[in-house]
């Protein structure tokens, strides 16, 4: 009985931590220890001759390398190939989700970069008003062509090696703007019919009603509409994107949309004369009286005791 061979299934995408166990040498330097939301960056300043196959990425993967360029390599990824020499200084980028092959015959210094799925959809929504399923970039060999790009990512390199108070807030601002280069200059970006989408946009009805209502029903919490995020999220929208279109929609960011309800529903209690202003205060959301008091006459133009 003859059986019929089956070809191996093909590995999932790799994350960040999977990755490790497919490379034949190890980094000395990882930011997996630090915090950082979105990135990963790894660095070796003596990275051995190598020859891997390596498995597909669910990330978006860059290499930049240091000084001493990698001499007689073999590199491909789809139909993209680099036969010869690397360059120094030059950026390597391969898209998530394809296998790759990577070879070279001497010692480099290298830093790899892999930026989430997460990171790069937040960054297509809120900066370029994008659908992220239109985004896609094409591999690169040894690119020097973009300086700020290159600048940046051997910013994160020092912030890995050298950083010290506040490196995640920085390296997470550094991988925003990372991406918003890459996005810019090395991604084949399209909108409807081919063309970006522009900065326009409002909040759906359904959306805004729903905010609305979110709102008023928790006006005397001052916490839970201290955060964006919770009428981002009744939204079903990032912070970013939501305040944006609410502003666009409605006139007015987010907290100054809610200091006006809460100004007047403070009127109408005022004016029901059933509870003191320290009392109607605390019930429409401020801290104290004079909060009210110091809202309500930018607004009204007088102060709740005169109302």
């Amino acid at each position: 009985m003859t059986r019929t061979a089956h070809p191996p299934k093909p590995l999932p995408p790799l994350t960040p931590d999977d990755r490790l166990g497919h490379l034949p040498y190890a980094f000395r330097h990882t930011s997996a220890t630090l915090g950082w939301h979105g990135l990963r960056v790894e660095h070796n300043s003596q990275q051995p001759a190598s020859d891997i196959v390596h498995p597909p990425l669910e990330c978006l993967w860059l290499m930049l390398t240091g000084d001493a360029f990698p001499e007689r390599t073999d590199h491909r990824c789809d139909d993209a190939r680099h036969s010869g020499n690397g360059l120094p200084h030059a950026v390597n980028l391969l898209p998530p989700g394809v296998e790759s092959r990577w070879r070279w015959r001497n010692t480099i210094a290298s830093t790899h970069y892999q930026l989430s799925p997460a990171l790069l959809v937040k960054v297509a929504e809120e900066a370029f008003d994008l659908d992220p399923a239109r985004v896609h970039f094409p591999v690169r060999y040894y690119d020097q062509s973009r300086p700020e790009v290159i600048d940046t990512l051997a910013a994160l390199r020092r912030e890995l090696l050298t950083g010290g108070p506040g490196g995640r807030l920085c390296a997470e601002s550094l991988a925003n703007v990372l991406v918003v280069q890459l996005i810019r200059h090395t991604s084949n970006r399209q909108g409807t019919n081919g063309v970006p989408r522009g900065s326009g946009g409002r909040l759906a009805r359904q959306a805004l009603r729903e905010v609305e209502a979110y709102i008023h029903a928790h006006l005397d919490q001052n916490v839970a509409l201290a955060a964006l995020a919770d009428l981002a999220a009744v939204a079903h929208l990032s912070e970013f994107h939501f305040a944006r279109l609410f502003k666009q929609t409605t006139g007015l960011p987010p907290h100054q949309y809610v200091i006006r309800q809460r100004v007047e529903r403070a009127k109408r209690l005022i004016a029901a004369r059933r509870l003191s202003l320290a009392e109607v205060a605390l019930a429409v959301g401020f801290s104290d009286q004079s909060q009210l008091t110091r809202h309500f006459k930018r607004l009204v133009g007088v102060t709740p005791g005169r109302f």
